[in-house]
């Protein structure tokens, strides 16, 4: 905030940073007052299209995924004409069950994080390169028609 003795008032427009909580309220506040300005059944189709919404984040986790692998999951999804989020949970039941089951292991995966929030992190790049390998083996074997 700035204040200046000259006019007599502290000026607000040039706030540092504007903490999330306030700026969603903000957000909500303009949201509302450009709804009202809607015919009712548009503003009825919204409030439902907002209520849904809601329901759904229950369902929803982000990730920071590789962009090569978010690009090659987004193709996939187009390919088969799905949402990216059922492909991706399609993909991950089977790894997630051999990994509750111990079938698999993150073990030669895990390097020592050095935060506290998590003890290990994941090394991706050896994973991408073990998975890359196994997928150019099964091509190589596939054009010698071993499979």
């Amino acid at each position: 905030m700035k204040n200046n003795p000259h006019q007599g008032f502290t000026g607000f427009d040039t706030l540092p940073v504007v903490d999330p909580a306030v700026e969603s309220l903000l957000g909500q506040g303009q949201r509302r007052q450009a709804e009202s300005h809607l015919p009712k059944k548009e503003r009825s189709h919204r409030k439902k299209e907002r209520e849904r919404a809601q329901k759904r984040m229950v369902n929803r986790i982000n990730l920071d995924l590789p962009v090569d692998l978010k690009g090659r999951l987004e193709e996939l999804a187009k390919r088969e004409g799905v949402p990216i989020s059922q492909m991706v949970a399609f993909l991950l039941y089977g790894p997630v069950s051999e990994l509750e089951q111990r079938m698999i292991s993150l073990r030669d995966y895990k390097i020592h994080s050095g935060c506290r929030k998590f003890e290990w992190t994941i090394d991706l790049t050896q994973r991408a390169k073990k998975c890359s390998k196994v997928e150019k083996s099964a091509s190589d074997r596939a054009s010698y028609g071993e499979i």
